[in-house]
């Protein structure tokens, strides 16, 4: 760094100097991801207190840090592959920034969800003009289910 009257000052990423192990929501730059989970372990996080406390840490195929679970992760990721780790290895998983209220002020942190299935890739069956779902992006599953047309709507009400 320069203390130099008038030269101009360092650009740098600030937060690079705190890597660790463990993903944080500054490292997704605003992004969601999908990636799979390669294995769970349980790990032991120091607390202010110096109390150790248990939790569990996901490796994530190809990235170069763990996600460290808290218990909002822990239940979303459970609720689609249940409760028991030997079930999540291979599965896929959406990770995204997001923000929690935390000591009375907003906190960034880091959000799970299980994708939802892809929509089918074909156009509707039997319904004309419909047209098939927009791809989804390569490794991103679909978010948005097929839009149902005015055609598809059948009542014998004439309103």
């Amino acid at each position: 760094m320069s203390n130099i009257p008038g030269a101009p000052p360092q650009d740098f990423d600030v937060g690079a100097l705190y890597n660790g192990a463990y993903l944080k929501a500054s490292d997704l730059n605003g992004q969601t991801f999908t990636a799979v989970i390669g294995a769970v372990e349980p790990v032991e996080i120091p607390e202010p207190d110096g109390s150790m406390r248990k939790k569990a840490a996901v490796t994530l195929q190809g990235w170069p840090m763990k996600l460290l679970l808290n218990r909002t992760n822990f239940e979303a990721i459970a609720a689609g592959y249940g409760r028991r780790s030997a079930g999540w290895s291979g599965k896929p998983i959406e990770i995204f920034p997001d923000t929690v209220a935390f000591n009375g002020r907003s906190v960034a942190c880091t959000r799970v969800r299980v994708p939802r299935p892809a929509a089918p890739g074909a156009a509707l069956p039997g319904i004309p003009g419909a047209a098939a779902p927009a791809a989804a992006l390569p490794g991103q599953a679909s978010m948005l289910p097929p839009i149902a047309t005015v055609a598809v709507l059948t009542d014998d009400i004439p309103y």
